[in-house]
């Protein structure tokens, strides 16, 4: 599937493959697309014949570098990742991935790794000393790049310092600031950019959904295309809405946070609640600074509950929001994997409830 806001990205990849860089760092938040941009670049990386067409360079797609590639066995191609980030995708290019994980059946019944290991870039470092086998270069795609552990960010240097001739590394993820500094100053940054509103609505349309239904599953997710076709053809935007809805009955109804907490874990994730949290937090500062926005602002799709919420609160709050807004990051950044995320949930919410 073609996404025109891929445009940008992928005229600047363009220019960098005339003089082509030894690392390249995508960054985009989630549902851009940037999966996509890197495998396209893979791909014109490891073909015989790339072509520029329509300011991207794309692979022919016939050759034989190209016909391994696909076919998920290109020995010049090297896909590291993590074994939870493996199994929730559907990108074709898991296939590549299992030569750097541990073989099921030594998992045993363990949960997934979340983490990219110090052995799997070792072993990239390996693989990379040896001689290309047909390809004009050796690639590796590392994603999400921010799943490294220290232990492996340092291994990596090795490879970014002493670079291999004719090898490109393309590394991915959501946000570079987590990466080191050593890691990103080595890399030339590619950022994928969300599209404007109108054009992001104007490509949901075209996917079938209702313009409403696109401005609703857009605001709560960043303007994020990909991610707001995903919410349209499920519940999230009704789960949205439903949480705008404890929130101010908490304030104008007197509900107990605690109750309003089994409520909201049973809409969605944890990590997903405190998005939506930290989303409807950042909205209210927004309107309570009056704030302009090009356009309409993103709480306006759901004009009805949050002018509800957002009236019960003025510039005297500010303070207010901010701290709840400062102590949902705090939140984020604990592991939801061994922290309980109900308690947190629920001091945040007394929190909430006491200052607004």
């Amino acid at each position: 599937m073609s996404y025109d806001w891929l445009a940008p990205a992928r005229s600047q990849f363009l220019r960098l493959s005339m003089r082509l860089p030894h690392a390249i760092l995508v960054q985009s938040e989630p549902g851009l697309g940037k999966h996509t941009l890197a495998n396209e670049m893979v791909a014109s990386l490891l073909c015989d014949d790339p072509t520029s067409v329509d300011s991207m360079l794309r692979a022919c797609g016939t050759c034989k570098n190209c016909t391994m590639f696909v076919s998920g066995n290109h020995p010049d191609f090297h896909y590291i990742s993590s074994e939870r980030f493996v199994e929730s995708t559907d990108s074709p290019l898991v296939a590549y991935a299992e030569r750097y994980l541990e073989a099921p059946e030594k998992r045993g019944k363990r949960k997934p790794r979340k983490i990219i290991s110090v052995d799997q870039i070792r072993a990239l470092i390996d693989s990379f000393n040896l001689s290309n086998h047909s390809a004009r270069y050796k690639v590796a795609l590392i994603e999400p790049t921010d799943a490294m552990n220290i232990n492996a960010s340092n291994a990596l240097l090795k490879l970014l310092e002493e670079p291999n001739p004719d090898s490109v590394l393309i590394l991915v993820c959501n946000d570079s600031s987590h990466l080191p500094m050593t890691i990103r100053s080595r890399c030339i940054l590619l950022n994928v950019d969300p599209p404007a509103p109108e054009q992001a609505v104007s490509w949901l349309n075209s996917q079938g959904i209702s313009e409403s239904s696109a401005q609703k599953a857009l605001a709560i997710c960043g303007g994020a295309p990909l991610t707001a076709l995903a919410y349209a053809h499920s519940k999230e935007v009704a789960q949205f809405e439903n949480l705008l809805e404890s929130l101010l009955a908490i304030l104008q109804e007197g509900v107990g946070p605690v109750e309003t907490r089994e409520q909201l874990l049973k809409l969605q994730s944890s990590a997903v609640l405190l998005s939506w949290l930290q989303m409807v937090v950042n909205w209210l500062i927004g309107a309570a600074q009056e704030r302009a926005y090009p356009g309409l602002a993103p709480w306006q799709a759901y004009s009805r509950t949050f002018t509800k919420l957002s009236r019960r609160l003025d510039k005297t709050k500010l303070v207010a929001l901010f701290q709840l807004y400062d102590e949902l990051l705090l939140i984020k950044k604990q592991d939801l994997d061994i922290v309980n995320p109900g308690l947190l949930l629920d001091k945040w919410l007394i929190t909430y409830s006491r200052l607004l």
